[in-house]
């Protein structure tokens, strides 16, 4: 593709300030790095891929509500992290997060555990015990 052929069908990346980098034919014939806003099926692929993050994010609501979990479930599927990940940030263990994705064990936490989860997530303690 040539430079000026790389796509710029930026609906999401243009709004986040994250751009990609494409290699294209310059007029040289030399390979450069290009900088593309996006196009059209990367798109179509994120918009997807958020669409089912979100449905799950409802699942995860319900279960919840049910009281099977707890929001601490919620707010690591939504920030696309995994329990180990949490831990790393964390400094509580893989399996202390696993545990207090569970509502009866979540529900014991103290407001210091509480304090330290919410600034590992980037949230506010209010935001990390509610389902907003």
């Amino acid at each position: 593709m040539k430079t000026n052929e790389v796509p710029q069908d930026g609906s999401i990346l243009e709004n986040s300030g994250v751009r990609d980098v494409c290699y294209a034919v310059d007029e040289n014939g030399e390979y450069k790095q290009v900088i593309s806003v996006g196009w059209d099926p990367k798109n179509d692929a994120i918009n997807y891929a958020w669409q089912t993050i979100n449905d799950e994010c409802e699942e995860i609501k319900k279960e919840i509500i049910a009281g099977k979990k707890s929001p601490l479930a919620l707010h690591i599927h939504r920030m696309l992290m995994t329990p180990d990940i949490l831990a790393g940030y964390s400094g509580f263990t893989k399996h202390q997060i696993k545990k207090w994705c569970k509502a009866k064990h979540f529900n014991k936490l103290s407001e210091s555990e509480l304090g330290t989860l919410a600034r590992a997530l980037n949230i506010e303690v209010k935001q990390l015990v509610s389902t907003d």
